[in-house]
């Protein structure tokens, strides 16, 4: 199989390397203002991407694309991470920019999956927000359907440029973009719900975002479990641990409770005030009652609660 060139090579890795310290400082999720600071290769200024078009590389790439991005238009409100964009064989389906395979842009790709040329996938969650994806690679041209077949691979493959195995290596990226596609649905939905709760605990209203999780009410392992605002909760650490082990309790009036033997446990200033001292109280729901707690959800898992506690 031919290989992309050293020069496109060391660019894509130092994007990589850069794209992972911006994860690693900043969380999954990345605004489009901190990936519009690009990365530096050889004391000089390169971009992830482009803020208009979806299939980008920089002017110094001589071969292949080194991103591609799907965007959330402005407007859209409650967003969610859609499955309309998957193929037969389980990848990610990225449209074609026009129709004619033969286009510049089309055709970065179409040498990208000759040279099988690592990508980044910049996979817009809501207005202005990414979650990026990489390792990915184009693992089909679909020209029926004007698509590209999108898989995702593991960091660690793009060092080890050639797999003995190509059936090995193909079972490794179907699996690896089975587990992006858990990661975005996650991604997006904490991401929406921490939104809609102004970034703070509906139990105590702690405003840190880096503490914060979204809080599934029905699991999503529960076929009505989806990944929306609705079906979720914005909750601190503490109390998303508590409410999952079902050591808290939500009545379908948002009303606090704990298990009796939390409420019987004598500790702590952690368990009395953190805890004990939210029991009776109300949660702190949206303002926008579209995106407040199904209560058919809160009566479902109040009656768990119940059972188990």
């Amino acid at each position: 199989m031919p290989t992309p060139s050293d020069n496109d090579q060391a660019i894509r890795l130092a994007a990589f390397n850069a794209l992972q310290a911006l994860v690693e400082r900043h969380g999954e999720v990345l605004s489009w203002e901190r990936i519009a600071e690009g990365f530096q290769l050889h004391g000089e200024q390169h971009l992830f991407a482009n803020r208009t078009r979806g299939i980008f590389w920089p002017r110094q790439m001589q071969e292949t694309a080194l991103s591609i991005k799907t965007t959330v238009p402005r407007g859209t409100r409650v967003a969610r991470y859609d499955d309309d964009n998957i193929a037969s064989d389980g990848a990610f389906l990225y449209k074609f920019q026009g129709t004619d395979v033969e286009a510049r842009d089309n055709r970065r790709l179409v040498r990208a999956q000759q040279l099988d040329a690592p990508l980044i996938y910049f996979y817009g969650i809501e207005p202005g927000f990414y979650r990026p994806l990489w390792p990915v690679y184009i693992s089909d041209v679909d020209l029926a359907s004007h698509s590209f077949h999108v898989t995702v691979s593991e960091p660690e493959t793009v060092k080890q440029r050639f797999v003995a195995d190509a059936k090995l290596l193909s079972l490794e990226r179907r699996y690896t973009t089975v587990q992006a596609k858990k990661r975005l649905h996650q991604a997006a939905f904490r991401q929406h719900v921490l939104n809609a709760y102004e970034h703070r605990c509906a139990v105590c209203a702690f405003p840190r975002k880096e503490l914060l999780d979204g809080a599934h009410i029905l699991p999503d392992r529960d076929e009505r479990g989806h990944a929306e605002v609705p079906n979720g909760l914005a909750l601190c650490r503490l109390h998303h641990g508590a409410f999952d082990t079902n050591l808290m309790g939500i009545r379908p009036d948002g009303i606090i409770e704990l298990a009796p033997s939390l409420l019987a446990t004598r500790d702590g200033p952690t368990l009395e005030h953190a805890l004990k001292g939210f029991v009776g109280k109300t949660l702190q729901l949206p303002r926008a009652k579209e995106l407040r707690p199904k209560k058919l959800y809160l009566e479902e898992r109040y009656e768990r609660f119940r059972k188990v506690s």
